[in-house]
């Protein structure tokens, strides 16, 4: 703290700053990145890392991103480009601190192994999907080999640059690994892509949803299934319970925050699990997690359950098998499979039926 009030001070000559306070500062950065690193892959094996996502200025996020890297690079000799366009909103919907954490380690991979030229930072329009904006970094430094490039995304992968005696490259390689899995979790549908030339530059990007997508109209199924008197189903799948509460089973925290915004216009309590095994755990113990039932015979606590397919520890498929173990005489309690996976054999062989819109399936 107090290094960083002596940056702030006018007082204290930008030499003597330059010099000998900013080196400290990214020293401590650079620990408290590597203690972080840890801490997520920690976090990313354990399933425990949970995002936040809200609407924020995302120009002026990017603003302060690049002005951590200002005098590294006048140190350099290198430019610092920054360019936003005007087609992408100010203020988007996301991890405002994810979403910097993913830009800072671009730009601190760019300034490892960029000796001269220029970085540049841009945030354009999707030119695949007008709703998404791609965030990029270029570099004019060493380049990648391409056979190199898959391994940068491994855990500890790391660029050999013994061809480059100039530069000190510091990390672990954990930065990257760590980086796609966040973009995926921020919405993202095919996570980091690299363009590169070896001794030429390099360009790491990615594309990001700029707003919540409910373009497969996923509140008109849940409408449909809270309500089954309007889809014409048996009466075997009726739910007799009230409670407008729906069990949201889903491991990544995207995915959740669209169900959850999607449902708020329903005016629906939503109970989070991100597993299987938690979902059964709550089923099981509802009163442990503060749920209060409907005073209905047979109350099962839920309106309707959402569940991915694939997650750890349980799968929807297993947690479908031990929800219909456990209801017995209840009744069927109305479960919606929101899945892209095009196993639709497996899926209905523990399915009623299934939804054919795009990919939600329903048992």
């Amino acid at each position: 703290p107090m290094i960083g009030e002596a940056l702030n001070e006018k007082a204290v000559p930008d030499l003597v700053k330059e010099n000998y306070l900013q080196p400290s500062i990214n020293s401590a950065r650079l620990l408290l990145n590597l203690v972080n690193d840890i801490l997520d892959c920690s976090r990313f094996k354990s399933n425990k890392l949970r995002l936040n996502f809200n609407e924020f200025d995302a120009y002026e996020k990017l603003s302060d991103v690049i002005k951590l890297f200002e005098i590294q690079c006048r140190h350099k000799g290198l430019q610092l480009k920054y360019d936003y366009s005007s087609q992408v909103p100010r203020n988007i919907y996301t991890d405002k601190d994810r979403l910097g954490q993913i830009v800072v380690n671009f730009l601190s991979n760019a300034l490892k192994f960029t000796s001269k030229g220029e970085i540049i930072l841009t945030v354009e329009k999707s030119e695949k999907n007008g709703e998404d904006a791609v965030i990029k970094v270029k570099d004019t430094g060493v380049g990648i080999k391409p056979e190199h490039i898959g391994m940068l995304f491994t855990e500890f992968g790391k660029l050999d640059v013994k061809e480059h005696t100039e530069l000190n490259p510091q990390g672990c390689g954990l930065g990257l690994m760590i980086s796609n899995k966040l973009t995926y979790m921020l919405g993202s549908k095919e996570g980091i892509q690299v363009k590169s030339k070896f001794g030429k530059g390099s360009e790491f990007y990615f594309e990001i949803p700029l707003r919540i997508d409910d373009k497969h109209n996923l509140l008109d199924q849940i409408v449909a299934e809270v309500d089954l008197n309007k889809t014409g189903r048996e009466s075997a799948i009726k739910n007799p319970c009230k409670c407008r509460r729906i069990l949201s089973v889903d491991d990544n925290d995207y995915n959740q925050m669209v169900i959850g915004r999607t449902l708020s216009k329903m005016k629906l309590e939503i109970v989070k699990a991100f597993n299987g095994a938690d979902a059964l755990h709550i089923l099981q113990n509802p009163e442990l997690h503060g749920i209060i039932g409907c005073k209905k015979d047979n109350c099962s606590k839920f309106s309707i359950i959402l569940t991915d397919l694939n997650m750890p520890i349980m799968d929807g498929l297993e947690l479908i098998r031990n929800t219909r173990k456990l209801e017995g005489r209840r009744g069927k309690l109305p479960i919606i499979m929101i899945s892209a996976s095009d196993d639709k054999d497996h899926i209905e062989a523990v399915s009623y039926t299934h939804l054919t819109l795009p990919t939600i399936y329903s048992v």
